[in-house]
């Protein structure tokens, strides 16, 4: 048998990689871990440019109040425990805040009736009120579901926003003259004491010396703010992180230390007198300051006006900083009696502070932290699904590869051997 004569020498043929063009394996895990990276950083950066800028607005209008009326209700609507006997447990509600004295609570629970009664009676109630959107329909369709006892009662106690229409009166609430936060004896105590006790609390005396003017104009809404604080700031659910950041601000308004050297400084007369304590609480008045602890003043004093001074007090309860004042201003505005039911029975967990949603503002520094967030995101989705496209189609090639090599073995092998 002869054999051909090989031509050349048999050389080994390396394998050649395929260049497909695509991205290598270390360019795309580079990337990838880039934008996981970056992804929670420009997340953060947006959070922090919303807190530090307040770029929520909680600006009342119409539809988003109804919307928020409707939250409040089911809020209240929580306090029901037992599901088969809602009405009376409802009933108990009103019939407690009368005996109470609370008129705006058991108003704002018979308002809830719709959300906190079962569906047949909130039925009731919405065809005899037309929808609900007039609280004075709203009010007379849910008194007719009361027990006798309850209902005569509420008549007696409650001016009925029925009789308020019907009279021609305005719907709104009349501002309720707040008592007065001190006059120039009650000063001129509070100073002797700042003088002489270092660690006397500064809050009540710095409402009172602006309460008297003399830090400026001092509005009766604003008096009405600081006398609602200085209720709730007596209660035992006040915030403790509330309280800090109130009596920071206010102390920051009038410096007790500068007040202290300015008293002090005086030789005419005893440092504690009104004239000298009034004088020395004029040059240490911080304008900035004094300006901002007003206009928070002024936002509880437009609460108490929408509710009643002790129901603004219990609304304060529910806020765990100063950030949550524009909310608990959104929620009084819309809500009203439902509010101060809500805020007197609900426990203090948030739930009353989260039902009250602004509107985002979009900001330079807030458009480039999103855009960042977006962008990472969406690379990271696209990255990953390369990735799973690329494993997907290795293993299909692979399949294809293997079922071709199996089918030429056997044909190979598949025909009868024949000896050479």
């Amino acid at each position: 048998m002869k054999h051909a004569k090989p031509s050349r020498a048999w050389r080994p043929v390396r394998a050649r990689g395929r260049n497909t063009g695509e991205p290598s394996g270390a360019f795309i895990a580079l990337v990838f871990n880039l934008c996981l990276l970056l992804l929670p950083l420009a997340g953060a950066a947006a959070i922090f440019t919303i807190a530090r800028d307040h770029l929520y607005d909680y600006e009342y209008n119409d539809q988003g109040a109804r919307a928020l009326r409707g939250r409040v209700e089911r809020l209240n609507a929580d306090l029901i425990q037992i599901d088969f006997d809602r009405r009376q447990q409802w009933d108990n509600l009103v019939a407690g805040e009368l005996m109470d004295h609370d008129i705006a609570a058991a108003r704002g629970f018979l308002l809830s009736g719709r959300s906190m009664l079962a569906s047949r009676d909130a039925n009731q109630i919405n065809g005899r009120s037309h929808g609900g959107s007039n609280d004075a329909e709203v009010e007379d369709a849910a008194m007719a579901l009361l027990t006798p006892g309850t209902r005569a009662r509420y008549e007696a106690t409650v001016p009925l926003l029925s009789r308020r229409a019907a009279s021609g009166q305005a719907q709104a609430r009349p501002l309720e003259v707040a008592p007065p936060l001190g006059d120039q004896r009650d000063f001129e105590l509070l100073a002797r004491a700042t003088l002489s006790d270092g660690d006397a609390d500064s809050v009540q005396f710095v409402l009172t010396g602006l309460g008297l003017g003399l830090g400026g104009e001092f509005t009766p809404r604003m008096r009405l703010g600081a006398t609602v604080l200085l209720e709730a700031a007596r209660r035992p659910d006040y915030p403790t992180g509330l309280s800090g950041e109130m009596s920071d601000l206010i102390g920051a308004a009038v410096p007790i230390a500068a007040f202290r050297t300015s008293a002090l400084a005086r030789t005419r007369g005893e440092a504690g007198a009104y004239d000298n304590a009034a004088a020395a609480f004029r040059a240490a008045v911080s304008p900035d300051r004094a300006a901002e602890t007003k206009r928070m003043l002024d936002m509880i004093g437009e609460v108490a006006e929408a509710t009643t001074p002790s129901g603004a007090a219990a609304l304060l309860t529910h806020a765990s900083t100063l950030n949550d004042l524009p909310r608990l201003r959104l929620i009084a505005l819309a809500a009203g009696d439902r509010a101060v039911a809500a805020a007197k029975r609900l426990p203090r967990d948030g739930q009353l502070i989260a039902s009250a949603r602004g509107e985002l503002t979009l900001t330079r520094d807030l458009s480039a932290a999103l855009g960042v967030a977006f962008l990472s995101l969406l690379v990271l989705i696209f990255l990953a699904g390369w990735e799973a496209y690329r494993a997907a189609r290795g293993f299909w090639e692979n399949r294809h590869e293997g079922s071709i090599t199996g089918g030429e073995l056997i044909d190979t092998f598949s025909q009868p051997w024949r000896g050479l």
